[in-house]
């Protein structure tokens, strides 16, 4: 498990670094939408170059959102977990609901919601997990497992469907 925690980590910053990329032109498209004078309104009915400028002024933001991300996980310690240890930022997390499905989550600072393509066999053969979703603690899942431990059941609710999920490992 030594090596995997690390693979894992820069899997979810090359994740990461995929979308700043794509972000970037993004913003770059959209600021020469902007800025391209097609854009500037003949009328006060014309919006299209506001428009485009809002776009461009998310796009940036976006940009900026995404390097802060890459940086917060590139200064997060690898840590690894014992059976014992309470679930914290930094954990990978294996939880199966009711219906005995699966997930793989990472307790991430940041990035919630993202997932990343990873061979969840490379830690134990009988998880055919085939990708590790971000979570947060901000988030109702993330929130329901901080200080829980392996074999607890948790209750989640999120928006008003609640949900029973056991965890079944913590790495």
């Amino acid at each position: 498990m030594k090596q995997v925690k690390p693979l894992l980590i820069r899997q979810i910053i090359h994740a990461l670094t995929q979308l700043h990329r794509t972000a970037k032109v993004a913003a770059n498209q959209a600021h020469a939408t902007a800025t391209h004078s097609e854009s500037v309104a003949r009328s006060k009915y014309e919006t299209f170059g506001l428009e485009a400028s809002y776009l461009a002024h998310g796009q940036t933001q976006r940009v900026a959102q995404l390097a802060q991300n890459i940086d917060a996980i590139n200064a997060l310690p690898v840590r690894y977990f014992q059976q014992a240890d309470a679930i914290a930022v930094g954990a990978l997390v294996f939880i199966e609901d009711t219906q005995q499905q699966l997930q793989a989550l990472f307790i991430s600072p940041c990035a919630g919601g993202i997932k990343v393509a990873f061979d969840c066999r490379q830690i134990e053969a009988d998880l055919a997990i085939d990708e590790v979703m971000l979570i947060t603690p901000a988030s109702p899942l993330g929130a329901a497992l901080l200080g829980k431990y392996l074999d607890e059941q948790v209750r989640v609710d999120i928006a008003g469907n609640v949900k029973l999920v056991e965890i079944i490992a913590v790495y």
